[in-house]
């Protein structure tokens, strides 16, 4: 009987991480940044709402449909120091 090995959930953090390094290329809205880190678009959005609340991203359009992101220099700083 073969075995299944358990995949890797990964932490809040490197979800984070991962949303802000997608932003480092430039705006996206949440279903490309969803793509892009392979997670579904509401934890997307929630970790969004994380990582604006702290200043390390912000919302260029804020529509109750639209939602588009980029990083701040705050959270490149961050990155750079891997705080995130």
């Amino acid at each position: 009987m073969a075995t299944k090995q358990a995949a890797h959930k990964r932490t809040f953090r490197e979800i984070r991480k991962s949303l802000l390094l997608n932003l480092t290329q430039g705006q996206k809205n949440v279903n490309q940044l969803a793509d892009a880190a392979h997670v579904n678009w509401h934890t997307t959005r929630r970790q969004m709402i994380y990582l604006i609340g702290f200043g390390y991203a912000r919302y260029v359009v804020n529509y109750p449909q639209v939602k588009i992101f980029e990083i701040t220099e705050k959270g490149m700083d961050a990155l750079d120091h891997k705080k995130v």
